[in-house]
């Protein structure tokens, strides 16, 4: 059956009130008792019942959301809720703990947050969030007994996070000797309900046992006290602490029961793990009025993931007509003159006052009558802008990437709400605190940092201009000054596409960040795509509408001589004198500033080839193009090096020179080893993807080499784990593109160089020249000192994603394994596979000392091929021989997958 009468349960905590949930539903109370809670959901503290059965079990699964009629006739406790990570950590951390869940002490009884919402059916009072600071500043000044705390109150976030500690850690005795003589004065005057006055002395008669206050009656001075009425809604998210005080209403939640509790309660209080959840912001609580939908419905915006709640008015001459929905809904009668039908085809349910029903999922039905329902659902996963489905970015191996034409201001936008929000939940960051921003020189990159910016400035954020800037000049800033950062670059990849890269104050997003961060994204696009047409400043193809594109505020130049001074300050002053150092400038954002760090270091530089047009520069995959051009800039005039960077100026290209005037070309990877060495790094992390000279330069030093996924956030987590847990003072890694990372500050001759735990060019640039120059040597003469291991890298454009996954998940199984040889044949100069790796894509290691490693790119539809082998012409030969087409070995691969 699709339609199903609902028995609601009952939670009679000493809170609630006897009379409002008895009277809803038409049950006498004889015994007087509070009736708190009405529950209605799968929730197995206390799930709902369709003919007796547990809810769970007719719908053979559990609803994401609980819904509620809540009635407080006192004070409930004051309280927060985690957020997704921490319900996650803490829930795992606490069964480790051997803590069981009916414990009184266990804060974390499921791995899930628990936003929620409030919707008042009568007058509704509530303490929610902190005040302004001005407010509570004020607050310690004119009441005597809290006026010991004004000299070491700072408003400020951190301010308001010790006062409240300081407070809520006083001994009994300090308690009760500043809340009684308060007390004691207000009790003889009289408060309107719109007091806090009234709160406190109202919460003090209950919460004050044993001759004690309790601390949490501080809360009702420190918290803004909000009144609601009837249909005005509250939502609050994690980290906000709040407590119920009167009134009755609908309550919407995930269905989670993770309650962090700050007194005016007799339960546990964890205070250490409430303040690692408290939001310590100070602003006034957001309001919340229903939107309409339709004739007969309409709805409460949330960020919120796990829940809808929208509510239906229906009369005899309007029926409400119901599209199927993705998950189940339940539907509460709140309000009726005579009964409520819900038919759905031949099946049908008379519904009174205080009723209630669920509706299976894809069901649609009508409802008809008069009265008002409630109804709770699962929010559509996918929803739409106007009619359309834009393209979602989604995060590759470091950052969002996608096609330019997909990146509109609309996408832009929600994605960078979505960050913010993520950080403002960690408590990473606070509204009102600047975020750092700068972009590459592609065409397309003003216009998405425009969106970035305006989605900053409606967050509530500062904007920080940086302006046109390599991405680790931007990190190396914000990481100095403690800022949120927002890059906008496309890397290496062509000019048609583009990326955003998000940064924390600490440095670069890690992984286990990205699916926090798009859960974000997914609740600001689904506020945004419901912004009402009117009031939405996007057009219908997700641009800005003309009079509504925001400008970018005026650059400052901060970033780039923060960046430099890192590089002056450690390296000799003319340490690079005598050197003559080409730089290949085409358009790389860091172009200008690379030429003016050489010379500043001595260096002799000639500046060639400046392009206004984009130019793609893969320092992993260098062509065959790309080598000639460099060889003509080696033929111009003579030159001890030829440098360059990719497109934001984080991955480097070092080229030396011959005796016979031969440009070479070295790799990423092998740049990393020098400039480990140069460095006197103690542990390394680097991607599985690099030449194995790697490891056989350092095993020979008895330096421990850590291999990561592909990925720089994989290397700077793995960078993390060997000083904190290793603890390794001179920690590094890179990329095989170069990119070199610094987990740890490095002291060379009472000198500093600053941690930069993310992809930098300009330090293994300057790293290579000035070794070869301490030791009198060419560029050639010092990569010459390595293993005699020698890589390429290469890779098939358009090359379908789905197909990558099938060609890996297939040969990686014991029936693909069999089959390898019959395409790294004994013909082609492979000798049998020895050994695999599958920690990344498959790194095939044959008999003879060849390597190949086939991997799909992270954030585009290519399949790639890394090689190394005993000899430049074998590492080439291998790309070839995978790249071919059409017969190469990628391709054939592919078709015996999908024959």
């Amino acid at each position: 059956m699709s339609l199903h009468r609902l028995t609601p349960r009952v939670q009679h905590y000493a809170w609630g009130d006897a009379e409002f949930i008895p009277r809803l539903i038409g049950q006498a109370n004889s015994h007087d008792q509070p009736f708190a809670e009405l529950w209605f959901g799968t929730h197995p503290d206390l799930p709902s019942l369709v003919d007796g059965a547990p809810l769970g079990a007719v719908l053979e699964g559990e609803l994401p959301y609980l819904m509620k009629v809540l009635s407080a006739a006192r004070p409930l406790s004051v309280q927060t809720h985690p957020t997704a990570q921490q319900a996650r950590e803490g829930f795992e951390r606490e069964n480790a703990a051997g803590i069981p869940l009916s414990a009184p002490q266990r804060n974390y009884r499921d791995p899930r947050p628990k936003p929620e919402l409030i919707v008042a059916l009568t007058d509704f009072y509530a303490l929610v969030g902190f005040r302004p600071l001005s407010e509570i500043a004020s607050l310690l000044r004119e009441v005597p007994e809290l006026s010991r705390f004004v000299p070491g109150f700072e408003t400020t976030a951190e301010g308001l996070r010790r006062l409240y500690e300081k407070l809520m850690t006083l001994e009994k005795n300090d308690v009760d000797g500043i809340l009684e003589p308060l007390l004691a004065r207000l009790r003889d005057q009289s408060f309107e309900r719109t007091h806090p006055e009234h709160w406190l002395v109202r919460a003090a008669t209950v919460f004050s046992a044993s001759g004690h206050h309790d601390p949490g009656l501080f809360s009702v001075l420190l918290l803004n006290l909000v009144h609601l009425r009837p249909e005005q809604a509250l939502f609050l998210d994690a980290g906000t602490l709040h407590a119920y005080l009167e009134g009755s209403g609908i309550e919407i939640m995930s269905s989670s029961n993770n309650v962090l509790r700050g007194g005016l309660t007799s339960k546990h209080v964890d205070l250490p793990e409430l303040q690692r959840t408290v939001r310590f912001e100070s602003e006034r609580p957001e309001v919340r009025n229903r939107q309409r939908l339709s004739d007969t419905e309409s709805f409460y915006e949330t960020p919120a993931v796990e829940f809808e709640l929208r509510r239906i008015d229906v009369i005899e001459s309007r029926a409400h007509e119901n599209e199927p929905s993705r998950g189940p809904e339940i539907l509460f009668v709140a309000d009726a003159d005579g009964p409520v039908t819900i038919s759905s085809g031949t099946k049908w349910l008379e519904l009174a006052k205080g009723e209630s029903c669920v509706v299976l999922a894809g069901v649609p039905y009508v409802v008809r009558g008069k009265g008002t329902l409630f109804k709770a659902l699962t929010p559509e996963p996918e929803p739409l802008f106007r009619g359309r489905k834009p393209v979602e970015l989604r995060f590759g191996t470091s950052g969002l990437r996608g096609l330019v034409r997909d990146i509109t201001d609309l996408e832009a936008y929600v994605n960078t709400r979505g960050f913010v929000a993520h950080l403002t939940e960690g408590r990473q960051i606070y509204k009102g605190d600047p975020v750092a921003i700068a972009s590459d020189l592609r065409p397309s990159s003003a216009r998405i940092e425009q969106a970035v910016s305006r989605a900053l400035v409606d967050a509530g954020f500062r904007v920080e201009n940086l302006g046109s800037l390599p991405t680790p000049a931007l990190t190396f800033y914000a990481i100095q000054k403690g800022r949120a950062h927002i890059m906008v670059t496309g890397s290496h990849i062509p000019f048609d596409r583009n990326g955003i890269k998000f940064g924390k104050p600490s440095g670069e997003v890690l992984k286990e960040d990205e699916d926090l961060i798009l859960r974000a994204v997914s609740r600001a696009r689904r506020i945004e795509y419901r912004r009402p047409e009117n009031e939405s400043p996007f057009a219908d193809d997700g641009s800005f509408k003309p009079r509504r594109r925001p400008s970018l505020p005026r650059p400052v130049d901060e970033g780039a001589s923060t960046y430099s001074r890192r590089y002056l300050d450690f390296f000799p002053q003319n340490g690079l004198s005598g050197r003559r150092v080409a730089v290949f400038q085409h358009s790389a954002v860091g172009r200008d500033l690379l030429v003016e760090l050489l010379r500043r270091l001595g260096a002799e530089v000639r500046a060639v080839r400046r392009s206004d047009a984009f130019v793609p520069i893969d320092t992993e995959d260098i062509t065959e193009e790309r080598l000639r051009e460099l060889q003509e800039i080696g033929n111009e005039s003579p030159v001890d090096a030829i440098v360059s960077t990719d497109g934001d100026s984080d991955r480097p290209l070092i080229a030396g020179v011959e005796p016979d005037g031969r440009v070479r070309f070295f790799g990423g990877d092998l740049v990393g080893i020098l400039v480990a060495d140069f460095l006197r790094a103690d542990a390394v992390a680097v991607p599985v993807s690099v030449n194995d000279a790697v490891d056989i330069w350092f095993e020979a030093r008895g330096v421990p080499v850590t291999k990561t996924k592909i990925g720089s956030p994989y290397v700077v987590k793995a960078m993390e784990e060997l000083r904190e847990s290793g603890g390794y003072r001179r920690v590094v890694g890179w990329e095989a593109n170069g990119g070199f990372m610094i987990g740890s500050p490095i002291e060379e001759d009472g000198k500093r160089l600053e941690a930069l735990p993310s992809r930098d060019a300009v330090l293994p640039i300057l790293a290579i020249l000035h070794a070869a120059r301490e030791r009198d040597e060419s560029l050639v003469e010092l990569f010459a000192q390595l293993p005699r291991r020698f890589s390429k890298a290469g890779l098939l454009d358009e090359f379908p994603q789905d197909t990558s996954r099938a060609v890996l998940e297939h040969f990686s199984s014991l029936e693909g394994e069999t089959q390898l040889d019959r395409f790294f044949s004994s013909e082609l100069g492979f000798d049998g596979v020895d050994r695999i790796d599958r920690l990344d894509g498959l790194r095939l290691h044959f008999h003879n000392g060849d390597i190949a490693h086939i991997r799909p790119s992270g954030n585009a539809p290519q399949l790639r091929i890394y090689a190394v082998a005993a000899s430049q012409e074998r590492a080439d030969e291998i790309v070839h021989l995978a790249l071919r087409e059409p017969d190469g070995i990628l391709r054939k691969l592919a078709n015996a997958v999908s024959s």
